[in-house]
């Protein structure tokens, strides 16, 4: 697929069904995230945790929903694995752009792929300082110093990845100054 076409059709889903995604994807996925600019080069700022299975995937559902205090929360929306984005400078702005550089090649990977994706940063966000935090950091298995910034939720769905013919996106303005 072509780049533009790639872009045009990602969507975010919200539907995943229970086929697991296969290590190869995961990891031509990961891969795409590793071909992100980072600022200032500094790529050990980063980190990334890959819940390679829906069994994994439900263990992040369950801290979320205690977090939330929510009994039928699905932030991944049953997918079949969650790459989990961290970094060591959550206080610098530049560390969540270069977390949703990261995220965005991501996505657009797993579009190629015909594989569905939705960015998932709420449900992360919220279980960092909360009771449930000691206990996601672990099953993140993430070294120290690291925070969990955003996620990729990935797997199969009945959704159909033909590129949209005009943006969803009608209202940014734009000026282009000659």
């Amino acid at each position: 697929m072509n780049t533009m076409d790639c872009i045009a059709a990602r969507k975010s889903v919200r539907e995943f069904d229970k086929s697991p995604v296969e290590k190869e994807k995961l990891e031509q996925i990961v891969r795409a995230a590793l071909y992100a600019p980072t600022g200032m080069h500094l790529y050990d700022s980063l980190h990334l945790t890959v819940l390679a299975t829906h069994e994994a995937v439900d263990k992040f559902t369950d801290l979320a929903r205690k977090q939330s205090g929510d009994a039928q929360a699905d932030p991944a929306h049953g997918a079949g694995a969650l790459i989990v984005v961290s970094g060591r400078r959550p206080d610098m702005p530049v560390e969540y752009a270069n977390a949703a550089c990261m995220i965005e090649n991501m996505l657009l990977a797993a579009t190629d792929l015909k594989l569905g994706s939705l960015y998932v940063h709420g449900a992360v966000n919220a279980l960092r300082n909360s009771a449930q935090e000691e206990d996601f950091r672990k099953l993140l298995r993430l070294p120290a110093g690291f925070t969990p910034i955003g996620s990729v939720a990935v797997g199969y769905c009945a959704e159909n990845f033909e590129p949209r013919k005009e943006p969803k996106n009608n209202e940014t303005t734009v000026d282009y100054i000659l």
